[in-house]
């Protein structure tokens, strides 16, 4: 495709400018070892500036990476707007200034791609217009820190699971079998068959841990609650994993171990990025092991602390614990550190959970997260064929289309455990975020499915 370039005025003249003596270089990788080399790079104008008899200060932007450049000659601000893209051939020089660039690049000529129109979106920008326009927001600070991010916090998994040997599955999301409630399945129709959008990928990884031992999955869940809140999606990344042959206490260890690895390596490699965005962020110092604290004894320490419920009434047994009384919990009894909260009630969970020697409470563990409450669910699994159906019994289901799961009870059953952590809730929760659309890079919640 031919590109039609636009060239600014004092330069149209020149046109027998010798580009053949310009070395092509990515405007990311320039640095000190390019001082006194000619370049050729390409970028978007981040923002611009005319500065008297030196000509006009351009910052040019790509791959997260801002360069500093001077250009001779003034530039009128309709000929050079911000995200403006452009071809650009210079010498690279040192900076003498204290602004913090590692180098001053120096343009000879400049091609414009094409002049951007007045770009909408600012630091004053509303919310729901920044979710209009999400598009364009991502080329806000805080939007381009957000991508960087959530990139480099999926690599933390990755590497976490692969360096201790977990086998990545990539699933189906078109199911026809549930995992949780049936009333938060978004349904539809498959080839005139009844399907829905899988609200998690855990029967699936079960299948595979008989073959693999270590099983985890990166990808897509989606549940249809009507909750309108700061933290609820409908669409969002679900780190799930399986596990054979542990026990409870194991799977608590393995979490504590991930989450502990995960955020200590998103610090180390985003500090200064963090910093940048917020000079005053303070980091989070976990203290390990991480505190427990089971759903019976919660109850009756809400109501030893006077804690009460929205309605004015104390806790009890059966209750419901809301994200409120979460985040109370971790700050109250953890001192703000990540907290596990253990052994919920049989009635009140899905039916593969395994109970305890008590069969009124399960082995079953959320980890709540300062700020934010519960970004993890786990438990160990069922493992009895008759216990597995009954199970389903229990919950109205029919067992025969899940045939394909409870066989794993039949053919070599053995002791397993997971979990399921939802993704931008721990990313959102870290940065201290308001609100758990901002890790996500086009958010899905009640009111919104686009762009």
């Amino acid at each position: 495709m031919k590109l039609h370039f636009l060239t600014h005025q004092k330069m149209t003249e020149s046109r027998e400018f010798d580009k053949s003596e310009y070395t092509k270089v990515p405007l990311k990788e320039i640095n000190k070892s390019h001082i006194l080399q000619k370049i050729h790079s390409f970028g978007w104008v981040y923002n611009r500036r005319n500065a008297g008899q030196a000509g006009c200060f351009i910052n040019m932007f790509a791959q997260y990476k801002i360069l500093k450049c001077l250009y001779p000659h003034k530039i009128d601000a309709d000929n050079l707007t911000r995200w403006t893209s452009m071809d650009f051939y210079g010498t690279v020089k040192e900076n003498f200034t204290k602004d913090g660039a590692e180098v001053e690049f120096h343009i000879d000529h400049y091609d414009v791609r094409k002049i951007a129109p007045s770009f909408p979106v600012n630091k004053d920008t509303q919310a729901f217009s920044l979710l209009e326009n999400g598009h364009l927001a991502l080329r806000t600070p805080e939007r381009i820190f957000f991508l960087k991010a959530r990139s480099y916090m999926l690599r933390c998994f990755r590497e976490f699971f692969y360096e201790r040997e977990f086998t990545e599955i990539t699933p189906p999301t078109l199911v026809q079998t549930q995992v949780e409630g049936g009333s938060t399945l978004f349904k539809l129709d498959y080839f005139g068959k009844k399907a829905f959008l899988t609200q998690s990928s855990q029967l699936y990884l079960e299948t595979v841990v008989p073959v693999a031992m270590k099983a985890y999955c990166m990808v897509y869940s989606y549940r249809a609650e009507k909750s309108n809140t700061t933290r609820h999606l409908t669409e969002y990344t679900h780190v799930e994993a399986e596990l054979a042959d542990i026990c409870f206490d194991d799977l608590l260890s393995v979490i504590e171990d991930m989450v502990y690895t995960v955020v200590t390596g998103f610090y180390e490699k985003m500090r200064e990025d963090i910093l940048e965005l917020c000079p005053d962020y303070e980091f989070f110092e976990f203290k390990r092991p991480f505190k427990r604290i089971s759903y019976k004894d919660a109850i009756k320490y809400f109501n030893d602390a006077g804690y009460k419920k929205d309605n004015g009434l104390e806790f009890v047994l059966g209750d419901d614990i809301p994200d409120a009384a979460e985040v109370f919990l971790v700050k109250s009894y953890a001192d703000n550190t990540p907290l596990f909260l253990t052994n919920f009630e049989t009635a009140a969970k899905p039916f593969y959970m395994k109970t305890t020697d008590d069969p009124k409470y399960t082995e079953s563990a959320d980890l709540l997260f300062p700020n934010i409450g519960e970004i993890l669910g786990g438990s160990m699994r069922k493992e009895e064929y008759q216990e597995l159906i009954d199970g389903f019994e229990r919950e109205g289901i029919d067992s025969k289309p899940y045939y394909w799961y409870t066989d794993m009870a039949r053919f070599g059953p053995c002791t397993h455990g997971g979990f399921g952590l939802g993704f931008e809730r721990l990313l959102v929760g870290l940065m201290r975020w308001k609100n758990v659309a901002k890790g996500c890079l086009y958010p899905r919640f009640v009111t919104r499915c686009h762009p």
